[in-house]
């Protein structure tokens, strides 16, 4: 999901990482609030305290968001879902699962969670707020802690609103899988509340950037449309899993593919390989026994003087362990790893002796046709 982020620190074992879209939402709260919010509430602030207490509501923010994120995530330790870290971007954040909640209760308990945690969070601030010296007089320090104290309960209510993948939208879709027993249809029906909720969101932004405000528009309509790409993905993701569920990957493979001998110079394998057949990576093989892989990427590097001496077995991609899956593998797991090490092929190997190669490409035919076949079937019935 996201490809340009940091790494800032770990807590109890969760990875929290920024993504560089973070910033931009950094800049835009810091803007808002030393040039409307802060100078609004406090008469006479000058532009540099302005600027500080900016930067420090977006610091509290930071924080809150991550707090709301953690709490998501420790429930879900609880019910032994993976989660691969908690990551901040430009929509607020996101705790990573890697999969589905088990039950129905264990998604709603994590979804209630991080509204209950930002809710908790705003009653402390507001009452830090109202013990300080000044409480009444609307000091920097209440004004900020005031301030902090309503975004939590924003954000908690927002994210209450019963459209996927908002947590209102989880506990939406937990409550009718919990009535239903059909997690798919609770699916469907969760992220159809989401495509609405993004659609008015959308339709709403452009009119507020019609009628002037155009920065305001714009801000929503861009959340709309994440709402609505988030619920399809979920969707997606959703419908994948199902229609892949315990088929290996020695069903999906394509058995016998184009091999390197390990001892092709690199000037040949470039003319006769990846010209000819439009292909990235091809498996090298010594004898009949799997070396690894040579990549595109892994040609490009070499001096075009040194093409006719070195081979293909010189220059195997570092990573060729990490692009080969066993035949009786899940699928679903060999898109893991896919999407764990951005590549769209495997080699598939048993005992050391390539049997197969496994394409995305394939995988996402499989899925169309499952698809159609089920929906002509549901036509017919």
């Amino acid at each position: 999901m996201f490809t340009n982020k940091i790494d800032l620190f770990t807590i109890l074992g969760f990875r929290v990482s920024l993504d560089l879209t973070w910033f931009i939402l950094a800049i835009l709260i810091v803007w808002s609030l030393a040039g409307g919010y802060f100078p609004s509430v406090i008469e006479g602030i000058s532009t540099g305290t302005a600027v500080a207490m900016g930067i420090a509501g977006a610091l509290g923010l930071f924080v809150s968001i991550i707090l709301h994120e953690f709490s998501h995530a420790i429930v879900a330790r609880r019910y032994d879902i993976q989660i691969k870290g908690i990551t901040l971007f430009i929509f607020g954040g996101v705790a990573e699962m890697e999969e589905e909640p088990p039950s129905a209760k264990s998604e709603f308990l994590m979804a209630i969670a991080g509204p209950i945690m930002s809710f908790f969070l705003a009653l402390v601030f507001q009452s830090i707020a109202m013990a300080l010296p000044g409480a009444m007089d609307e000091s920097t320090l209440v004004a900020l802690f005031s301030y902090l104290a309503l975004i939590n309960a924003v954000l908690a209510i927002f994210n209450l609103v019963p459209a996927f993948p908002l947590d209102g939208g989880r506990v939406l879709r937990a409550a009718i899988w919990w009535w239903t027993g059909d997690l798919d249809r609770a699916t469907r029906i969760g992220a159809g509340t989401g495509r609405f909720l993004g659609s008015v969101l959308v339709a709403l932004g452009f009119l507020n950037a019609l009628t002037g405000n155009i920065v305001g528009g714009m801000w929503q309509a861009l959340i709309g449309l994440f709402i609505i790409g988030a619920a399809r993905s979920t969707e997606t993701r959703l419908t994948m899993t199902t229609l892949l569920e315990d088929i290996p990957v020695r069903r999906l493979m394509v058995a016998h593919p184009i091999t390197v001998p390990d001892d092709t110079p690199v000037d040949y394998l470039i003319e006769n390989y990846f010209y000819r057949f439009n292909h990235k990576v091809f498996p090298v093989l010594r004898d009949g026994v799997l070396l690894g892989c040579v990549r595109l990427d892994d040609v490009g590097p070499v001096p075009p003087q040194e093409r006719a001496s070195r081979t293909a077995g010189d220059i195997l991609a570092a990573d060729s362990a990490a692009r080969t899956i066993g035949p009786d593998s899940p699928v679903l797991e060999a898109m893991k790893v896919m999407q764990t090490h951005n590549v769209s092929r495997l080699m598939v190997a048993e005992a050391g002796e390539l049997i197969g190669m496994l394409t995305m490409r394939d995988i996402v035919a499989h899925i169309g046709i499952r698809r159609e076949l089920g929906a002509a079937t549901e036509a017919r019935t």
